[in-house]
């Protein structure tokens, strides 16, 4: 299994088990702590980052990291190293970290906080470098805005995604008094003709 293999499974988790609504797969960003993440996910209001290791020489060195040491430095409410099975060993891992344990296609949380479950303040980093997280973003916004050029991302933005969301029971109601008046409106005529 190659790191590259590890980083798309990582998205997919992030995607699919964890239901992040943004996930980014290796977008190296200035995010000014210098952590790019293999994979960084946002769900609702926290983030769920997922380091990949293929190699115990990667894991150990990556203790060294700046923003490891210190982890009000590093990025993700949720942290977790994704290897594959039998690779680590949850002992070793540093404080509040989960790890991702892969076997083919499956990934096995075998610690960490379980992604849409309640009681995860254990496993929260809630000092973090929440700038970071949000200059990733940015980041990618500016290449979607590069791609697909200023004019059209924003229209993208402002005709597409600002429009008001329409309540759907407001849209209900709407339609059943519609159909009321369509309803009424044969039985006065036949009150009438009578």
């Amino acid at each position: 299994m190659t790191h590259a293999d590890l980083v798309k499974i990582a998205g997919r988790w992030l995607r699919n088990t964890a239901g992040c609504s943004v996930v980014l797969e290796e977008l190296c960003a200035a995010t000014g702590n210098g952590e790019n993440p293999d994979a960084i996910g946002w769900y609702c209001a926290s983030t769920l980052l997922v380091e990949c290791k293929v190699s115990r020489s990667d894991f150990l060195a990556d203790r060294k990291k700046r923003f490891r040491a210190q982890p009000e430095l590093g990025l993700g409410a949720y942290r977790y190293f994704m290897a594959p099975k039998g690779l680590l060993r949850v002992d070793e891992l540093p404080e509040r970290w989960g790890l991702l344990e892969v076997a083919g296609r499956r990934v096995h949380v075998a610690a960490g906080y379980r992604p849409r479950s309640y009681g995860c303040g254990e496993w929260a980093f809630p000092e973090r470098y929440t700038i970071g997280e949000f200059q990733m973003l940015l980041s990618a916004m500016q290449r979607i805005k590069v791609r697909v050029g200023a004019a059209e991302f924003h229209s993208m933005l402002h005709q597409r995604l600002m429009r008001p969301v329409v309540d759907p029971r407001a849209a209900r109601e709407s339609q059943a008094a519609a159909w009321d008046v369509f309803s009424d409106s044969p039985q006065e005529a036949s009150d009438a003709s009578n």
